[in-house]
């Protein structure tokens, strides 16, 4: 049976995809920081699966999360699979002094990526990012990484969307592992209702209002896990997606790695 690491699992594509991995007989450890949604979550799928709690605004609960998954799989696992993410109305700061969208959308994805790394590769596994075709529409600042200048929900949104696919080509390219970013589509999810304003809480419903059911984009997660021809680096509707050009830039690869490592305080690439 194959383990799978699957955050933000308490609802929209997370919660599907949960169920869905359970059904194909994996078994997963789902993590998300609402212990109330996770019971609820425990008992609707028949108690399967391990459900762990960590909020993502905070390091050291992300860190008490890798040790835990570090010490009760010590043999491996065989995917990460980075789903969870906020897209909240106000620029607030983390307890860690990042702003929020910057730290959970992004720094986490790396926190964990390159934590559970040894675990992946000693299942010759893989690492997936749900990222977004807002990325597409993201400029690239390399004076402003976390983007605050002239702060934006969505405009920070899209900027960390861009980092998750620049950040799954480094995973490629500088530590050698599997790894993929994934376009789920517009989903009706409740991603941009949480942490926010009733008003803005209304109008992301409205924008989400023609998107499809969290169920439609789970595919494609299956489809990788499974795929032995699967190369392209971003993926939608089980086939390759185009990305930005700046995915391709090779200085800014390096300027979003070195500028990752310095925030997490990682002084080594492979330490």
């Amino acid at each position: 049976m194959k383990t799978i690491v699957l955050t933000g699992v308490t609802s929209g594509i997370g919660k599907a995809l949960y169920q869905a991995l359970l059904a194909h007989d994996y078994h997963v450890i789902g993590v998300g920081r609402q212990q109330a949604k996770l019971d609820a979550l425990h008992e609707e799928t028949n108690q399967q699966g391990t459900l762990l709690k960590a909020d993502f605004t905070d390091f050291k609960t992300v860190d008490a999360l890798i040790d835990t998954i570090k010490h009760r799989y010590p043999n491996g696992i065989d995917a990460l699979i980075n789903n969870a993410a906020m897209v909240p109305k106000a620029c607030k700061k983390t307890v860690d002094g990042f702003e929020r969208q910057y730290q959970v959308n992004h720094l986490v994805v790396a926190k964990l990526s390159l934590a559970l790394l040894p675990l992946v590769k000693m299942k010759n596994g893989m690492i997936i990012t749900t990222a977004s075709n807002a990325h597409k529409r993201a400029k690239f600042a390399i004076d402003d990484i976390e983007a605050l200048n002239k702060y934006h929900t969505l405009r920070s949104y899209m900027r960390t969307k861009l980092y998750n696919i620049m950040f799954t080509s480094i995973l490629r390219t500088v530590y050698d592992v599997k790894a993929y970013a994934v376009h789920p589509g517009l989903i009706k999810t409740g991603i941009g209702t949480k942490d926010t304003s009733r008003l803005y809480a209304w109008l992301w419903r409205l924008f989400t209002r023609r998107g499809k059911d969290p169920q439609t984009a789970v595919q494609t997660y299956l489809y990788l896990l499974t795929a032995l021809d699967a190369k392209a680096l971003y993926y939608y509707r089980l086939a390759p997606e185009s990305t930005a050009p700046a995915i391709n830039n090779t200085r800014f690869l390096k300027v979003l790695h070195e500028q990752t490592l310095q925030d997490l305080n990682i002084k080594k690439a492979l330490d």
